[in-house]
């Protein structure tokens, strides 16, 4: 794994939005965020981190499982359009973790498109069931983790709005 200096909590990068990952509106499909999110993660993971959670199955023949999803789907991602995604870990337990994911328009960082959480469950595949993840993730946890995990899913959602919509106001000052 990466040097911790290294790290930042909030990894993020740029998708397009991908025709046939739309509905007949142009409209990104809503079981479609939820790829886009686990594919940006697992970049994240292996570009930022260091960790390539493959060949970890591998080795170790354990990893993670969603074990429950909430998203907010606040504003359509298009056919093409590009977006921003970003990702965090919001919480951990010895057999568990919290990603959260949010999608904004690239264009305009201040239209949040989603929000979603991910809860994960840690497993040994050949047991088949939960196992605590071993001391490199959790080191590597207690790094990265970026909340508290106190708010609860539509405070945090309402709160990234608002955040959001003052960056863009500040912005738009700036500019005048």
């Amino acid at each position: 794994m990466m040097n911790k200096a290294a790290l930042t909590k909030a990894p993020e990068t740029e998708a397009i939005i991908r025709f046939q990952d739309c509905d007949p509106f142009g409209h990104l499909n809503n079981a479609r965020y939820l790829d886009y999110f686990i594919n940006a993660r697992e970049d994240h993971l292996a570009h930022h981190y260091g960790l390539d959670i493959f060949q970890r199955q591998k080795r170790l023949n354990q990893t993670w499982v969603v074990a429950k999803t909430s998203i907010a789907y606040i504003r359509p991602a298009v056919v093409m359009e590009r977006v921003n995604i970003c990702t965090s870990l919001r919480q951990y337990s010895r057999t568990r973790l919290q990603m959260e994911g949010v999608m904004k328009g690239i264009g305009n960082k201040s239209v949040l498109k989603a929000l979603v959480w991910i809860d994960f469950r840690y497993i040994d595949l050949g047991k088949n069931r939960a196992v605590d993840h071993p001391q490199d993730l959790m080191v590597l946890f207690k790094a990265i983790a970026a909340a508290d995990g106190q708010e609860d899913f539509d405070t945090r959602v309402k709160s990234v709005c608002r955040s959001l919509t003052e960056h863009a106001g500040t912005l738009q000052d700036r500019s005048k």
